[in-house]
């Protein structure tokens, strides 16, 4: 998970939009005014005081995993990728395989062309 040692407007602004709230329900959310979360946005500088940094650090721990992973793409620190169940994987490998298999028994039943002079 990404740590913010000081939260900015900029860090608090891509908290919202990776959990997908609009203005008013992000300051719902930290129990502050929505004009708030508005001036982080315009003003992405801007350092929250103390107890907001410690809301903005409880709500970023306590977010889902994808939106962790948001939060930090929406930052440029990618660190992770989306979590991939192996089922899914497994099948896909699957399906990868069947139509390697189709393509091979494709190429070997064209004839063999000559170019084109």
């Amino acid at each position: 998970m990404t740590i913010i040692e000081k939260w900015t407007g900029r860090h608090a602004h891509a908290l919202r939009t990776a959990l997908r709230l609009t203005n008013e329900a992000f300051a719902e959310h930290l129990g502050i005014a929505p004009r708030t979360v508005t001036k982080w946005r315009e003003r992405p500088d801007i350092v929250p005081s103390q107890h907001l940094q410690q809301a903005l650090d409880t709500s970023l721990t306590q977010a889902p995993p994808d939106a962790q992973i948001r939060f930090a793409a929406n930052l440029g620190l990618d660190e992770r990728q989306l979590p991939v169940e192996h089922t899914v994987l497994s099948q896909l490998n699957e399906a990868l395989s069947d139509l390697a298999r189709a393509v091979a028994r494709l190429e070997s039943a064209e004839p063999e062309r000559s170019p084109v002079h």
